[in-house]
């Protein structure tokens, strides 16, 4: 067992800690402290009476590194490569300048709704030792304040547009929907996040396969893009980094970036297949094209080594990119490998791309 010395030295609001990595500094009262640690790393803590709650608010930086050296000595072998994707800050179309501009500043700025949210709570938490009453009215001018805030962030950020479709347009957006619609019907859509190549010994761990991939379930439907009312439900495919909604007059694009959007005509699409080895249960529109062994040897066979070797499905799933010139904004798997030739083919055939 480790012994350590740590003194707390408090001025006013001020705590100061002291320990063998250095000085921390927190500030606050009973119930809510907000602090600040040795080595830069920042935290809010609050709650009394056995209910407490705390936050870490940084070092990213820091927070980072340490998951990149736990990847090395994980992988062992440096080759994890991901699939690259523009944020929305590279994709800006001129001729949305005006409403891209007021839907990044409704979805990039500062929420008045979750202050006022936070601070009943702390409100609540320190009034907790004062009785019954106190309770109830802080309870209450809270939630009163917090549902006024949220109604005026609602109306003071959501952006109206409103369709009124010619016959031609009508036309073409129901081909966009069609082609979608081949897309949402597989039973499972997963984005892809990065792969590396593996080789001898771990690929025998991993029932012969030449390449590890890293991928995250996504979804398809329909719905309204955040801070937009429209007269109409969008198509839309959403993944773990990136959303798309599918606009009658182009595509808007939603990250950690912001907002982008970009017109149909400087669309480009590719799709593929791509032979997968599936330890999940597939599923009923997928293809099973071959089996492997979960522990295989060069030649395909089982290694008998182990007792609990099993034979794995090898998928046949499709594979679909979305992107513009300046580089890819989407790639996604999909459990059935045709819908996204069909995907490409219909909705591209719309602007002459495929």
């Amino acid at each position: 067992m480790a012994w350590y010395v740590r003194k707390s030295v408090k001025v006013g609001l001020l705590r100061f800690n002291l320990s063998k990595s250095g000085i921390g500094t927190s500030i606050g009262i009973k119930g809510f402290r907000v602090g600040v640690r040795p080595n830069g790393s920042s935290y809010v803590h609050t709650g009394r009476y056995g209910v407490y709650y705390r936050k870490e608010l940084g070092n990213r930086k820091n927070l980072d590194v340490v998951s990149i050296e736990k990847s090395k000595n994980k992988i062992h072998t440096n080759n994890t490569k991901k699939y690259e994707t523009i944020s929305t800050s590279e994709i800006q179309d001129s001729s949305r300048t005006e409403f891209v501009t007021k839907l990044n500043k409704s979805y990039n700025s500062f929420r008045f709704d979750y202050l006022s949210a936070i601070l009943s709570l702390i409100s609540l938490f320190i009034s907790w030792e004062y009785g019954l009453y106190p309770r109830i009215i802080i309870s209450s001018i809270g939630i009163l304040a917090t549902g006024y805030l949220i109604y005026w962030e609602i109306k003071r950020r959501t952006i109206s547009i409103l369709y009124d479709f010619e016959d031609n347009s009508k036309i073409k957006y129901e081909k966009i929907i069609k082609a979608f619609n081949s897309i949402a019907n597989n039973n499972k859509i997963w984005s892809l996040i990065d792969y590396r190549d593996i080789f001898n010994h771990e690929s025998k761990l991993n029932a012969g396969a030449s390449t590890l991939i890293n991928r995250k379930l996504a979804k398809a439907g329909e719905g309204k893009p955040p801070w937009v009312n429209t007269n109409i439900d969008i198509p839309a495919i959403i993944t773990n980094y990136k959303s798309l909604y599918f606009m009658p007059d182009g595509i808007l694009v939603y990250d950690d970036k912001g907002v982008g959007f970009v017109d149909f005509d400087k669309i480009t699409i590719n799709y593929n297949t791509s032979r997968f080895i599936e330890e999940e249960k597939p599923t009923k529109d997928s293809s099973i094209i071959d089996y492997t062994w979960k522990f295989a040897n060069r030649d395909g066979g089982p290694d008998r080594r182990f007792n609990n070797n099993h034979q794995i499905p090898i998928c046949l799933y499709g594979e679909l990119k979305v992107g513009t010139k300046k580089g890819t904004l989407l790639h996604i798997q999909t459990s059935n490998y045709k819908t996204p030739e069909l995907f490409c083919k219909t909705y591209m055939k719309i602007n002459n791309y495929c």
